[in-house]
């Protein structure tokens, strides 16, 4: 029974934190300034006003990227059931603070199920969620991937249960823990989870087979199988459109190159860790911390600032945002798991048994190793090549999430074994410390013959030698203060414990402590990336805005394009298009802000798009409004390009070709690198382009009438419905992107087929007459997939209720 109120008190302390670092969305009505959220709320405009007024799925979206499938937009599911359990099991907390609660509650139970006692099950669930690589994916909006790994110590804990000890709870357990993880849908966090279970598989197998007890663990494996497929039983719909949406991606096999199919490895390595900076997990300012940290006024730079005669308005500013990190990586921060956790790991070296230890260390090294992407080339290259999977994933930093649970999980197996028999491991003990505090003294040693300058120095090049001075300086202030403080911090907990175990006081006092360190520790790095002071506003830099400043206005520029706009033509922003979504809020924009764009149109922007663009920008600063050799523009139906917010900054295209138009010849190609080729200089108001080696014509001549009229009926993101006219043969080109899955067509009620032209483009052959043309999407994975993800969900529940009253039972018995 003293277990359980542990347990409350566990639970409050976790809503407390929670409550404490994000209190103005609690307490001021203000929500996360998150810069990936909004770019998805301007992504997915169309498709939440489609479900609103239609009431159903806009399962294609015309928004971004001239049309895309909206399966990795915003689509729901029938898997309601589940998302009820995430709402239950957050205790109801807001999105995305919600995160923390799980990840807090998971981890703890996940620890109390390796036999942990709750008091040190709080430290370690603490000490990983609060890590600053979970709330620094809160603040900049990766709520997918932050919910991921919340989850991932709960099939963890269910899959361990299963195993050692209640088979029924923890299959149950490991099958809503995966079901929630996989509607989150951030299957690369689902495979960092694989990756842990292999290695704790593997240990399992040797422990197991040392104890001639295999026959066991096979039985539960696959009782944990069982499990695994009914949870993907609740994901299939979504699981199955993106593997067929992956092979049509950037994350496919290109068409243009002899590329195997995944990720170009300098985009998936172009966030890489460097040597030291695995470091910072028990170090965060070893590489100075972040790409935009607060300094004090007090700090060198501070003092330079004023010495110089710079405005206080400037100090301030400059103060706020400045790149305190000297590493190779582009943009960072710190993913920090405290100061104490390096002693700890270090004395659990010392003192846990092998088959504790030996496959949290490997996972921990692998983790390391992979995380360091193209610096650590040997490695991550065999794994980029060869590991199923691997390649489809980009930001190889985001593995270090294993470090973290590895590292965390390390630290609370070590007390719980240290605290078991205090008086037997106190010779470890000190040697813990003294080998923490030489590790601290030789870093300290070595950065003395450190720089400490990095890449973004060059952004220094035209400010005075005092400014970046002073930077560095301030770098090796940020570096020397955390090896005090690990050395202080790992001090207390000590002399502390050696204090405790002398007086023979209670161990609480020993776990109070630990807890305190713990929370004081994190606190103190968070409270710097979570900043909400009186100045934000005047900076823009605000982590939390109102509620009421949230709202998207309506600028000059996009009020004027929508009240010409009645034909519903594309529209380019040449700011920047390919990485904001702000303008499909409002327009079918050719550009947008998505991690996985259609390969093909991935190459068209890389090939065609970006070079008219560059033509484009010419043409506009010499005032010429001849656009009509902008082939590729034109045949994507732009109709406005955009380069401003005020009305004046709107140049309207009257080039662009509308949604579809006859062509009276086809060229035809060989082979993909012809047909993008060819676009540079055909004719696209005549010709169309096609690829005789995957589409056929029906009609051997090439040759078709240009004669006749095209109607549009009916254009919305799952039909289009089209009448047309012609007096003979003809060729419609459709300004539609091409997709090979779902996509239908019925030519007076008979079934047609659409070719693919133009690289990326529909087309379509027609017989003379009257003809009634209209274009589905209904995709298999949507109207098949979500009949299995609903009976899933059905059976998740039932298999719930019945496992709970059975356990319910046997409690009271």
């Amino acid at each position: 029974m003293g277990n359980i109120y542990k347990h409350i008190f566990s639970v409050f302390v976790f809503i407390s934190l929670t409550v404490y670092l994000f209190n103005p969305l609690f307490f001021e009505n203000k929500i996360i300034k998150q810069h990936d959220i909004e770019q998805w709320i301007y992504s997915a405009n169309e498709t939440i006003e489609f479900r609103e007024k239609n009431n159903e799925e806009a399962l294609w979206s015309n928004s971004m990227f001239s049309g895309m499938p909206a399966y990795l937009i915003d689509i729901q599911w029938s898997n309601d059931i589940v998302k009820s359990f995430h709402k239950v099991y957050s205790l109801f907390f807001p999105h995305p603070v919600s995160n923390l609660i799980i990840s807090f509650i998971s981890f703890y139970f996940m620890l109390l199920c390796f036999r942990v006692r709750p008091e040190i099950s709080l430290f370690g669930s603490i000490g990983f969620t609060l890590s600053s690589y979970i709330i620094i994916g809160i603040l900049a909006g990766h709520n997918a991937r932050i919910g991921t790994i919340a989850f991932l110590p709960l099939i963890i804990a269910g899959t361990h249960m299963c195993i050692h000890n209640n088979r029924n709870l923890g299959f149950i357990i490991t099958a809503v823990g995966l079901a929630l993880q996989l509607r989150l849908n951030h299957l690369q966090i689902t495979y960092y989870t694989l990756i842990i279970l292999i290695f704790y598989g593997v240990n399992l197998i040797i422990s197991f087979y040392y104890d001639n007890n295999l026959r066991k663990l096979s039985k539960r494996i696959g009782i944990l199988l069982l499990a695994v497929m009914l949870s993907i039983g609740t994901f299939f719909g979504h699981l199955w459109s993106v593997f067929e949406y992956s092979n049509e991606s950037i994350r496919g096999k290109s068409e243009l190159t002899n590329n195997t199919s995944g990720l170009e490895k300098d985009y998936a390595f172009q966030y890489s860790n460097g040597i030291f900076e695995p470091l910072t997990l028990f170090i965060p300012n070893i590489l100075g911390g972040s790409s935009r940290q607060i300094l004090e006024r007090d700090s060198n730079l501070g003092e330079a600032l004023r010495k110089n005669n710079v405005s206080t308005v400037q100090i301030n500013n400059q103060l706020r945002n400045v790149p305190t990190y000297w590493g190779d990586q582009p943009l960072t921060a710190p993913y920090y798991a405290g100061a104490l956790s390096l002693f700890l790991l270090i004395l659990g070296i010392l003192i846990l048994e092998k088959k504790e230890k030996n496959w949290i260390l490997a996972l921990l090294t692998i983790s390391v190793l992979l995380s360091m992407g193209s610096n650590f080339s040997s490695l991550n290259n065999l794994f980029f090549d060869y590991l199923p999977g691997y390649n489809k994933f980009r930001s190889v930093t985001f593995i270090i999430i294993i470090s973290l649970f590895s590292v965390a999980l390390f630290s609370s197996l070590t007390l719980e074994k240290f605290f078991s028999d205090i008086k037997k491991h106190k010779t470890n003990l000190l040697k813990a410390f003294y080998i923490t505090l030489g590790f601290y003294f030789f870093i300290y040693i070595v950065s003395f013959t450190l720089n400490f300058s990095g890449s973004v120095d060059t952004n220094f090049t035209n400010f005075p030698n005092w400014f970046l001075d002073a930077l560095i300086e301030d770098r090796k202030d940020l570096l020397f203060k955390n090896i005090i403080f690990g050395s202080f911090i790992t001090l207390i907990f000590v002399s502390s414990v050696l204090i405790i175990n002398y007086k023979n006081l209670s161990l609480n006092i020993a776990f109070i402590l630990i807890n305190i360190l713990m929370i004081f520790d994190h606190l103190s790095l968070n409270s710097k990336l979570i900043r909400d002071d009186k100045t934000c506003e005047l900076y823009g830099d605000c982590v939390f805005i109102s509620k009421k400043n949230s709202d998207f206005q309506l600028n000059q520029s996009d009020e004027y394009i929508l009240e010409d706009n009645t034909q519903n033509k594309r529209v380019f922003n040449l700011q920047n298009p390919f990485n904001e979504a702000k303008t499909s809020y409002y327009h079918s924009s050719i550009g947008g802000y998505h991690g996985a764009k259609i390969r093909r149109y991935q190459d068209l922007i890389e090939r065609n798009i970006n070079n008219e663009r560059n033509s484009l920008v010419t043409k506009l600063q010499e005032n010429n409004r001849d656009f009509s050799d902008l082939n590729v523009l034109n045949m994507l139906n732009v109709g406005y390009f955009k380069f401003g917010e005020n009305k004046n900054n709107v140049v309207k295209n009257t080039f662009s070709k509308g949604k579809s138009w006859f062509v009276n010849n086809i060229i035809k190609v060989n082979s993909p690198l012809d047909e993008i080729n060819n676009l540079n200089n055909f004719d696209s108001k005549n010709d169309a382009i096609l690829d005789i080696s995957n589409f056929k014509l029906e009609k051997n001549d090439t040759n078709y009438s240009q004669d006749g009229s095209i109607k549009v009926l009916e254009y919305s993101p799952n039909k289009i419905i089209y009448e047309t006219q012609n007096s003979s043969d003809a060729f419609i080109v459709f300004s539609e992107i091409f997709y090979p899955h779902g996509w239908e067509v019925y030519i007076n009620n008979e079934k047609g087929k659409l070719l693919r032209v133009n690289y990326i483009l529909r087309g379509l052959e027609l017989g003379k007459g009257i003809n009634k043309i209209e274009m589905t999407f209904k995709p298999a994975a949507y109207t098949t997939g979500n009949k299995i993800i609903l009976g899933s969900n059905i059976i998740i529940l039932l298999l719930l209720v019945f496992i709970s009253i059975a356990e319910i039972k046997k409690y009271l018995k």
